[in-house]
């Protein structure tokens, strides 16, 4: 890796897992990433993977605000639920049942509920790239919200994802 490099799915790994360790009030993301790198939460490829620039958009963002004001943040969070298959089949018979698991980037609670946030590397450069990228991701955070509102016993109130390229908030 160290001679070719880390791969696109590699290098999106590497903002993920940066993302999990960000402190979201500090604003010096250029300084948390080399303390990472340090503290050897990231490797020297990782950490020169890790897209400072979009990290400091993000960190800047109305929607890091709203993360920093929110309630009970929760990173990187892991569920497993056993859900109704009907919900994910219509042809399911009654009493079927599915294993739904995934691990949720982040999600944050307000007085009306919770906000699913997910974080996107994805190389989207136009309006219609990005919506039509987000269509894609629908479903799944559809399925995380579903599973949250289980496990949280609160209503998700909102889905959002953020392309962190563009430094783009799209609502589901």
């Amino acid at each position: 890796q160290a001679r070719r490099g880390l791969t696109a799915a590699e290098a999106g790994t590497a903002v993920h897992l940066a993302l999990q360790y960000l402190d979201f009030s500090n604003l010096d993301a250029a300084g948390q990433v080399a303390d990472m790198a340090e503290r050897q939460l990231l490797t020297a490829e990782q950490r020169e993977a890790a897209d400072v620039p979009a990290l400091e958009r993000f960190l800047r963002s109305p929607l890091a605000e709203e993360i920093r004001r929110g309630q009970k943040l929760r990173r990187e969070y892991p569920f497993t639920l056993l859900m109704d298959a009907r919900e994910y089949d219509p042809q399911a018979a009654a009493g079927d049942t599915m294993l739904l698991q995934g691990v949720v980037d982040c999600c944050f609670e307000t007085d009306g509920g919770v906000t699913v946030v997910d974080f996107k590397t994805d190389q989207v450069r136009t309006e219609t790239e990005i919506q039509d990228r987000a269509e894609r991701y629908r479903p799944q955070l559809m399925a995380y919200s579903r599973a949250l509102e289980q496990v949280l016993e609160r209503p998700v109130v909102r889905r959002v994802l953020y392309f962190l390229r563009p430094g783009r908030t799209v609502e589901l």
